[in-house]
């Protein structure tokens, strides 16, 4: 993943959560800029504190670094749902679905 990919990540889910870049700053105690200066580029990214933004905004590193992270919540619930089908179910589904 590149970099610029890393930032805009932190863009979608900060926005996702209804909050601005001066709140998701304030919440982690940092100056009132910090995420508006990370997202533009301004300094380097340590993990620590990629670390602390997701925990902040209550996303797991899995759902975050998702290459459909846009549809994970939606992707892993129907992974559950099928997972729990027995398997004539399954078949049945796999046979709809090339339909």
């Amino acid at each position: 993943m590149e970099y610029k990919e890393l930032l805009r990540r932190i863009g979608y889910f900060r926005t996702q959560k209804g909050y601005s870049a001066r709140e998701l700053s304030q919440m982690m105690d940092k100056n009132d800029a910090y995420i508006n200066r990370l997202e533009n580029n301004k300094f380097d990214l340590p993990v620590s504190v990629l670390l602390e933004i997701l925990q902040t905004l209550e996303i797991t590193p899995q759902e975050f670094f998702a290459e459909n992270y846009r549809t994970y919540k939606t992707d892993n619930e129907l992974i559950d749902i099928i997972k729990k089908l027995p398997y004539d179910k399954k078949q049945n589904l796999i046979e709809f679905l090339k339909k």
